[in-house]
């Protein structure tokens, strides 16, 4: 290369001019009026992951495998706060801006020190452990396609990303109104993941509705997390421990059914956090550049889903109080100084979106909104296995244990803590969703148990006990996968059939009123106004509180129900007969209008008179 004339600095980052190189790829083609969608993802969240690799920690650096595993959230914690931050200055969401707004990005992650681009030597545990990674993937796929593998999708909440991000690609802008959610109410989604799907749709010139399987690269993300995590501090043999339990829990599988999409992209990065967090506490590793990389992660995990972003600070917190018992308490405070410092300049940008976003949402509610959202122990233990419950709760005692000689387990240990803590924060009335609490433990389980495992003596034992312990899980979360597709199947063929009569009836004004299974499903199948009977559980923004009020007025056929849907111009209204409450109850049958369409999960009734 230096024979072409290429300067030092570009040879001495191969992973930076693979990176520049892709994302060059993807500007040529578009500036001849083509488009290459899978090239326009790549450049969305893998060139940036490749050019910013020198942010990430020593342990990370000195592994290939590790160093791959982690791009892709790296490159997507980059790319959301990046293209946040453009809107929040008010550029435009289009082609132009986009691409100029990567290709500063990836200029400006040159100037990163070049002897920190990662030069491993490709070793026989490093291969291995690319090897077993590959393994979990396919297990991890397979089982999620079980739930997700068909279009379209399960699940309800799909539909409002995707309106979302076609609605960015129509505005350019993320502060938008949602023209068909209970009379032009703001999105309510957290803006990381659909600024980076709108921007997907710009670049890639595909029709929304492919979004619906976006999910699936966030799922996948987070098997290479966990195993770059793993594989960072505690060997190969760890990494793809950690992998392959993370693919195969079948607690996951729900948060695919009803598609939280929000929770399962942060997901991906919060075990970046817990590897720079035990990398912050070891004497032995290096600390600079990392507390940018830090900083750049929280940043993106409070634009991705502000409940993850609640739990990281907690981890992170109790983290840091903990170890100001230690030693090494200087260095942990001036490591976390400097993390802090580094969010700071880079979270101008999202925090005004999220400041703004809060203000149009009216503020939220109180904690006795989600009372109905408790956690249920015998629930939980089901959604991970009795049996890995058992091995993580006993992991998490052997780390304790060892907590003394090996600093790197505090952060999981304090995730273990944080997340329960807050499962039960309703005691000192504190509101979020408690149930979701649950989709957190992997996050402290899976790493424990892999440090566990790794330290039987014999390398064979690990491996035998990890073999039959994924077969212990594998087994009940075959068969769950297929009761959660179920459970949420709402749009189906059948179903379809009953929206498109619906479609062909609809005039212009007419208002739509659904139950809370078949909200977002019918503002984005039908485009047309919807007033959906939302739980108080499922309502963020307190702006929503009074219209999803009425919409359960008018699905109860009140004299109120009645008035309101004479005054709003109701014609339709959507309900599931198989819905259940917040609380777990059947939803009772709508009590105005006449049959049009009747199936196991869509029933649609008919107002063509206003009700008397």
């Amino acid at each position: 290369m230096a024979r072409l004339g290429v300067p030092a600095r570009v040879r001495d980052r191969p992973l930076w001019l693979i990176g520049v190189t892709l994302a060059l790829l993807e500007f040529v083609i578009a500036l001849f009026g083509g488009r290459f969608p899978l090239l326009s993802a790549l450049v969305l969240c893998v060139s940036p992951g490749l050019a910013l690799t020198p942010l990430l920690p020593a342990a990370a650096r000195r592994s290939w495998g590790a160093t791959l595993a982690a791009a892709p959230a790296l490159g997507f914690a980059a790319s959301s706060v990046l293209l946040v931050t453009v809107a929040s200055l008010g550029v435009k969401l289009e082609g132009a801006p986009i691409r100029l707004a990567l290709a500063l990005l990836l200029g400006a992650a040159l100037a990163l020190p070049a002897e920190r681009e990662p030069r491993p030597e490709l070793t026989y545990e490093d291969a291995y452990a690319i090897a077993g990674l590959m393994g979990a993937l396919f297990l991890g796929v397979l089982l999620e396609s079980r739930v997700i593998g068909h279009t379209p999708v399960p699940g309800d909440d799909w539909a409002q990303y995707v309106m979302y991000a076609d609605q960015i690609r129509i505005h350019g802008s993320l502060l938008i109104n949602n023209p068909f959610w209970m009379f032009g109410q703001p999105f309510r989604q957290d803006p990381g993941v659909p600024a980076v799907f709108g921007s997907y749709l710009v670049m890639g010139g595909q029709p929304a509705s492919v979004l619906m399987h976006g999910i699936w690269v966030f799922a996948v993300m987070a098997i290479l997390s966990v195993f770059s995590l793993a594989r960072s501090l505690w060997g190969g043999l760890a990494g793809v421990i950690a992998a392959v339990l993370w693919a195969v829990l079948p607690i996951a599988q729900d948060l695919l059914g009803w598609h939280g999409l929000a929770n399962t992209a942060a997901l991906a990065l919060l075990p970046l956090v817990l590897l720079y967090m035990a990398c912050l506490l070891r004497a032995d590793e290096s600390w600079g550049v990392e507390a940018i990389g830090l900083g750049l992660l929280m940043v993106a995990l409070a634009a991705a889903h502000r409940l993850s972003f609640l739990v990281g600070v907690a981890i992170v917190g109790l983290t840091v109080v903990i170890a100001l018992l230690f030693r090494e308490r200087l260095m942990v405070i001036r490591r976390t100084a400097m993390a802090a410092g580094a969010a700071l300049v880079i979270c101008p940008g999202v925090a005004y979106d999220l400041i703004t976003r809060s203000h149009r949402f009216g503020g939220t509610q109180g904690y006795k909104a989600y009372a109905a959202t408790k956690v249920h122990l015998h629930l939980v233990v089901n959604d991970l296995t009795q049996t890995f419950a058992i091995v993580g709760l006993l992991a998490a005692a052997v780390a304790a244990v060892h907590l003394r000689r090996d600093r790197s387990v505090l952060p999981f240990l304090a995730a273990l803590v944080a997340v329960v803590v807050l499962a039960y924060s309703w005691v000192v009335h504190f509101p979020l969703s408690y149930v979701r609490m649950a989709y957190y433990l992997p996050l402290a389980f899976v790493p424990l148990t892999a440090f566990a495992l790794t330290r039987l003596s014999r390398w064979w034992l690990p491996a035998l006990a990890t073999v039959a312990l994924a077969a212990a899980i594998m087994v009940p979360a075959w068969g769950q996968a297929r009761d959660v597709r179920n459970f949420y199947d709402f749009a189906n063929p059948t179903t379809l059939q009953g929206l498109d009569a619906v479609a062909a009836r609809l005039r212009p004004g007419d208002v739509v009123v659904t139950d809370r299974c078949w909200s977002f499903l019918t503002e984005w199948l039908l485009q047309a106004q919807t007033l959906p009977a939302l739980d108080p559980a499922d309502i963020l923004p307190k702006a929503e509180v009074a219209p999803a009020r009425k919409a359960r007025a008018i699905l109860r056929g009140s004299a109120r129900g009645r008035a309101l849907a004479k005054q709003l111009g109701v014609r339709f209204l959507v309900v599931d007969p198989t819905c259940v409450s917040d609380s777990g109850r059947l939803a009772r049958p709508p009590q105005l209008g006449t049959p049009l369409f009747v199936s196991s999960k869509l029933v649609i009734m008919r107002l063509d008179r206003p009700p008397s």
